[in-house]
């Protein structure tokens, strides 16, 4: 299980995101893709708050820092449909949406 480090500067610490080390794999190859474009986009995070099951929304921006750790040691082979269909939600309003 890998973790996506978002936000942060300024002394305030980044948000983590626990995500499968594959996932996180196919979704770092987008993120850097769109975001070496200048598109910012919407990923939506499925996440537990105070007991309840709620969605966070993270607008991927150049301007905010993002990490990403894969706990993976050895390299993951990337699966082209599913890069293709991460990208093409990513070019939706909707953006790129994670179910648990």
């Amino acid at each position: 299980m890998g973790t996506l480090y978002y936000g942060g500067g300024h002394g305030d610490l980044p948000t983590g995101f626990h995500v499968d080390d594959a996932l996180l794999a196919h979704l770092k190859q987008v993120i850097v893709t769109k975001l070496r474009r200048g598109e910012s986009f919407v990923i939506t995070f499925p996440a537990i708050e105070h007991g309840c099951d709620v969605c966070e929304a993270l607008w991927m921006s150049p301007a905010i820092p993002i990490r990403f750790v894969i706990d993976q040691t050895e390299w993951l082979p990337l699966d082209h449909d599913r890069l293709e269909a991460l990208m093409i939600q990513a070019n939706t309003v909707r953006g790129i949406v994670l179910v648990a």
